[in-house]
This record gives C-alpha cells, sequence and structure tokens, in this order.
C-alpha cells in the first residue's frame, strides 16, 4: 500500500484554568460544526485565500463561531497553520478533526480534506440520530409508566389503606403487597426517594471507576440486542474515522492513535492501544484484528485483508463504514419496533394487576354480602 508523506504533529498546550475558560465560554453543537465546516469548504473552493475566507466568515458570524474565526485569522496572520488554530479548542474539535486540516495545509489537499472531514461529520452525526430515534419513543412510553406507578402508589394507594385494612377478608397477595408499597411511602417515603436517588448516583458513578469500567464495558458487549448493537456503533465509527483519515493524506501509524481517542468502549481502546504497538513492530492490520474475535468479526478482518493486499484500505474501510451504518439503521428500526409493543404489554399488566388488587377484595365483601 502506497504512504503519503503524514502531517506535522499539532500539539497546542494550554494550562487547566485556559481550557475550562474555553470550555465555559465557546460552545458549538455538532450541527453549527458541520455547517462552519461547509462554509469555509465552499469558500475555499471557489479560489479564496485563506486569509480572505476568513475575513468573509469573522463578518458573517457571531458568538461563540465569531471567537474562534477570530482565533483562525490570529493564527494565520501570525504565520502559524489553520490546524493550530483549531487546536485551541480542544473541546469542540477533535484530533480526527485537526489532524485532517494539517494533513491538507501539508499537502496541498485542505479543500478535499475538508470533504472527506464533512462527510465522516455528516454520517457520525446521522448515525446518532438514528440511535437516539430509536430509544426516544421507548423511553417516553417508560417514563410515562415510572410516572403512573408513582403517582398510584403516592396518591391513591395511601387513600384506600384504612379501607383495606379493615376489610374481614383474606388481602390477595398482590393486594396486601400495594399495602405494604403504600405503608412504605407514608412512613418512609423521604428516605425511600433519597435511597432511590442514592443508588442511581452511586450505579452511575461505579460503572466509570477504572477498576469497573472495563468489566462494566465487556459485560455490555455482550448483552443481547444491546450489544452486537455496541460492536456496530464502534466498528462503524472506527471505519469512517480510518478510510476518511487514509484517504486524506494520514498514515495508518498516525491513524491509530487517533483512532482509540475516538472510541468510547475501553474494550475497544485497549484493543487498539495493542494493536498500535503491534503495527510498529510490522505487523499487519488484518492479523492484530484478527486476536479479537469479540470486538472484530470475520468479515471486518478479511475485508481489512483484502484492502491491505489490493492496497485500498482507506476505501475498504470506508466502504465496512457505509455497510455498518446500514445495518445499525436496520436494526435500531427493529429494536424501536420490538421494544414498542413490549412496553406496552407490561405497562398492560402492571395497570391490569393494580386494578385487579384494587377490586378483589370489593369483590370479596360484596360477594359474602
Amino acid at each position: 500500500m502506497a504512504v503519503k508523506k503524514a502531517a506535522p504533529a499539532v500539539n497546542i498546550n494550554l494550562s487547566r484554568s485556559e481550557r475550562f475558560k474555553l470550555w465555559a465560554t465557546v460552545r458549538m453543537s455538532h450541527t453549527e460544526k458541520l455547517s462552519f465546516s461547509k462554509y469555509l469548504s465552499v469558500l475555499l473552493q471557489s479560489g479564496l485565500a485563506i486569509d480572505e475566507v476568513l475575513k468573509i466568515l469573522l463578518e458573517q458570524s457571531k458568538g461563540a463561531l465569531k471567537h474562534i474565526v477570530t482565533t483562525l485569522k490570529e493564527s494565520v496572520e501570525n504565520g502559524k497553520t489553520l490546524a493550530e488554530g483549531f487546536a485551541r479548542y480542544p473541546h469542540l474539535f477533535s484530533p480526527v478533526f485537526i489532524n485532517l486540516v494539517a494533513a491538507g495545509e501539508a499537502s496541498g489537499t485542505l479543500v478535499t480534506n475538508l470533504g472527506h472531514l464533512m462527510e465522516q461529520m455528516q454520517k457520525d452525526h446521522d448515525l446518532r440520530q438514528k440511535i437516539r430515534g430509536a430509544v426516544m419513543y421507548p423511553s417516553i412510553i417508560l417514563l410515562f409508566a415510572i410516572i403512573l406507578c408513582v403517582g398510584i402508589v403516592v396518591f391513591i394507594l395511601p387513600n384506600i389503606t384504612d379501607v383495606f385494612k379493615s376489610l374481614d377478608v383474606e388481602l390477595p397477595i398482590t393486594t396486601r403487597l400495594l399495602l405494604w408499597t403504600a405503608d412504605l411511602v407514608r412512613y418512609h417515603g423521604p428516605v425511600l426517594a433519597l435511597s432511590i436517588v442514592g443508588v442511581i448516583v452511586a450505579l452511575l458513578v461505579a460503572r466509570k471507576l477504572p477498576f469497573i469500567k472495563p468489566v462494566w464495558h465487556a459485560v455490555f458487549l455482550r448483552i443481547p440486542i444491546l450489544g452486537p448493537l455496541a460492536r456496530k456503533t464502534s466498528l462503524a465509527r472506527l471505519t469512517r474515522l480510518m478510510g476518511t483519515m487514509l484517504k486524506s493524506g494520514v498514515t495508518i501509524d498516525d491513524v491509530i492513535p487517533i483512532a482509540k481517542n475516538v472510541l468510547s468502549n475501553v474494550r475497544y481502546v485497549s484493543a487498539m492501544t495493542q494493536i498500535q504497538l503491534e503495527i510498529s513492530q510490522g505487523k499487519t492490520l488484518s492479523e492484530s484484528f484478527g486476536k479479537y474475535h469479540v470486538l472484530f468479526p470475520a468479515l471486518f478482518v478479511r475485508m481489512t485483508r483484502v484492502g491491505e493486499e489490493s492496497g485500498s484500505l482507506g476505501d475498504t474501510f470506508l466502504y465496512l463504514a457505509t455497510f455498518y451504518e446500514e445495518d445499525i439503521s436496520d436494526a435500531t428500526k427493529n429494536l424501536s419496533t420490538l421494544l414498542e409493543p413490549l412496553l406496552l404489554v407490561g405497562i398492560g399488566l402492571m395497570v391490569g394487576t393494580v386494578a385487579l388488587s384494587i377490586i378483589s377484595p370489593i369483590y370479596a365483601v360484596v360477594g359474602e354480602i
């Protein structure tokens, strides 16, 4: 595979206070960054010099974008690169963004690289929207179910507890459980609420602890339905990123350390760290990927080998990215379709159980009259 010249590394050392100040004052959404990148690419494609492009952008921007363009303009005027200007905002522009801009400036293909970058950002945005869309409706149903349960337990059950206790009949087990729950809420409500909040916070904190996070991520990858979806999401982002960077002139030695930093699953990050070491020792990507059967399926390994042998690894990764993105699209549609009836049935059973638990003792009393 032909290897292009690597772009110089871009490192901007900011103090912790400077980073925090920029994080607190300069914020942009993913959509705003995508629009900005498209506008920058269009202006550069028109043949304008970079200083003219930044001047036009500065006149038409406001807020956080105006702050960023001002920094970029000052960077260029002081003889620095555009990538170094972007690197001053690490909370907004990822290593992928910065290194693709740096590679484009070094090789004279900035416009082309911005095009690759926009495609990568658009695909990543679409992927996030598909996943959010798949879980949005089931989440809303689940939220209303929880609100319904809380409303029944807090406002309805306490009012009928004394009535049921005065009935001279044997109460069903479900009714006794409801009465126990009502008493628990009535006499220990604040403690119960604080306990639930404490458990939730403890779980959220615990899953991020260094010694628990790898275990949790490993277990999550093996959960039915969610595990395969998480693996496909990681592979789609990884291949889209690596394919984009390889097509933009970044060498494989520089791609891997950047790629591992944008993966959220610790298992994948650990695997990419080991793969980076093996690549530096002369092994091929396909050999290294093949050692992690759970993370990288056989199709992924075979296609990587084909890309290496044919010298078109960048195109192969982009093909794999499209394949996994379409697979995720189908999976999220099926997930939403599967979860909706299950949740509706679950809510129906819950409401029906509560209703029967309340009505059954009343019918028992009426039957004895």
